[in-house]
């Protein structure tokens, strides 16, 4: 019988293998490295301050001015009720933008990130903690109302709603659930509702996260259904909202 010519194995040769069995050790080495350092920075930051259940970390001397400014975050996050006394958050001072970028990785031109998928902890751009400044991409100080208590404060109403709902439902929050909630919180003023329909009917930049990076929109929306429609914090995050829905309907509200 004649034997038809070999075939060729499709197998790669054994050093291709060995490469690549060498690559997937060391990309799982520094994925793993990422994320024991996501979830215990504490060693890169020698200093810290508590007030209540929220700890401050920095890698210089922290100024007398972090004890009033935490002091003011524990304030705006007790008015939740998401808040809860016993539960430990942990708020790290980036003081150069590699080590945010380090902590954040594509999320490194936000003023701070939360990391709710890990154990909630939070950290914050390189800041002027004196002026209760955060300190923008360009180096120059964010101005307005999102001072440095804002940041943390709003980071660390993510970590809380991360804990009511968990990784999976906090997830897939609608944008507006998750980051109007948080400046909800966040903001020390209470929500003009009839102005911001008048700004949102405008299309006034401030009103477009797109344009101004803001979440006004996002704000106004939470507080029109926690203060108008009477929604509960928990009705307000665990159910899917259409953000189209919700809108059309403010905007048709006969009074606000």
């Amino acid at each position: 019988m004649e034997m038809g010519p070999p075939t060729e194995s499709k197998r790669p040769p054994r050093r291709a293998r060995s490469i690549a069995r060498r690559a997937a050790l060391v990309v799982a080495t520094v994925v793993a490295g990422w994320v024991t350092l996501i979830v215990h920075p504490q060693p890169l930051f020698a200093y810290s301050a508590q007030r209540a259940n929220v700890v401050l970390h920095a890698r210089a001397p922290l100024p007398r001015e972090a004890g009033p400014m935490l002091d003011e975050v524990v304030r705006r996050l007790s008015r939740s009720p998401l808040y809860d006394p016993a539960r430990i958050h942990h708020v790290f001072l980036c003081d150069t933008p590699s080590l945010f970028a380090l902590f954040t990785l594509w999320h490194r031109k936000a003023g701070g990130v939360t990391q709710p998928q890990f154990v909630g902890n939070v950290f914050i751009r390189p800041s002027n903690v004196v002026r209760g400044r955060v300190i923008g991409p360009s180096g120059d100080e964010k101005p307005g109302e999102r001072t440095l208590t804002y940041y943390v404060a709003h980071e660390v109403t993510h970590a809380m709603t991360g804990d009511r709902l968990g990784r999976w439902r906090y997830a897939h929050l609608a944008a507006f659930q998750r980051e109007g909630y948080a400046d909800y919180v966040a903001f020390d003023h209470r929500v003009d509702l009839e102005r911001g329909r008048a700004a949102l009917l405008r299309d006034d930049a401030e009103m477009s996260p797109q344009r101004s990076g803001l979440y006004r929109r996002y704000e106004l929306m939470v507080a029109y259904l926690l203060e108008r429609r009477g929604m509960t914090v928990d009705e307000l995050l665990g159910q899917a909202m259409d953000r189209r829905q919700v809108e059309a309907e403010l905007v048709s509200a006969p009074t606000l």
